[in-house]
């Protein structure tokens, strides 16, 4: 494993949610975005999804329950333990592989769908891409929810994190999606398709710099970044899902 790799690892094995936290999680549902996450995967009843740096597993937990046949796989150790208390608790069966992925985790068309929560901005797609294409089967789809780097204004905001009491969030490796990730996901895999299933724009900010202290202010931004989302401002988002189909084998 690489430094970055090292360092990731550390963090996310510092950054683990107790298993209380998890399941109060799980049994909220998922929220705007995470749903739209998994309502572009459908259908998912039978189908062998790979959750990509899975964490503590509550992504993996969701997809089980609609069904499909479930495999994490995460850098954290103490993430993949946690991710498999999850799932013992909840009585769900899922398969959790601790390491990166590399061009033999897995052999070739293993997986129907690849899944990503906040994932793709912490690694290399130029490494990562080819090999989504090589364990996807033909016709098979990526469906990521990711930190978008394609708002102007936020991108400079994000370097302002860590001070004058703006909060600091993820670890010191990541870097938000631009157009040259989308580039390489399009070269290898398909087409890409944006949408989002929650606008967050101005919540960025509430977040952030208001750390949601103020409850009519947080109301008053989240009806305006829905405003926007129904003016067709998604693209200004800074979470977004990122959809790729592998194309159809030909005959």
């Amino acid at each position: 494993m690489n430094d970055v790799g090292d360092r990731e690892r550390a963090f996310w094995d510092q950054h683990v949610r107790p298993l209380a936290h998890l399941v109060r999680a799980y049994e909220r549902g998922p929220g705007g975005n995470t749903r739209a996450l998994l309502d572009a995967v459908e259908p998912t009843v039978g189908a062998r999804v790979l959750d990509f740096a899975c964490g503590a597993g509550i992504t993996a937990a969701f997809l089980a329950q609609r069904g499909a046949r479930v495999t994490g796989l995460d850098i954290s150790p103490t993430s993949i333990e946690r991710a498999r208390e999850l799932a013992e608790h909840l009585g769900l069966t899922i398969e959790f592989v601790i390491g990166e992925l590399t061009p033999t985790t897995f052999p070739p068309h293993s997986f129907d769908a690849i899944v990503g929560r906040y994932a793709l901005h912490h690694v290399d797609l130029r490494v990562i891409a080819p090999i989504f294409n090589e364990i996807l089967v033909p016709g098979g789809s990526g469906v990521f929810l990711e930190t978008m780097g394609l708002n102007p204004l936020l991108n400079s905001s994000r370097r302002l994190a860590g001070r004058w009491g703006i909060a600091s969030y993820g670890s010191d490796d990541e870097r938000p999606i631009e157009r040259s990730d989308l580039r390489i996901l399009e070269r290898n895999l398909g087409a890409v398709q944006l949408h989002i299933g929650k606008m967050q724009f101005l919540r960025i900010f509430d977040r952030n710099v208001l750390r949601f202290r103020h409850r009519r202010a947080s109301a008053l931004l989240g009806r305006l970044d829905d405003g926007m989302a129904r003016l067709g401002l998604g693209v200004l988002s800074y979470n977004q899902i990122v959809k790729v189909v592998k194309p159809a084998a030909t005959h």
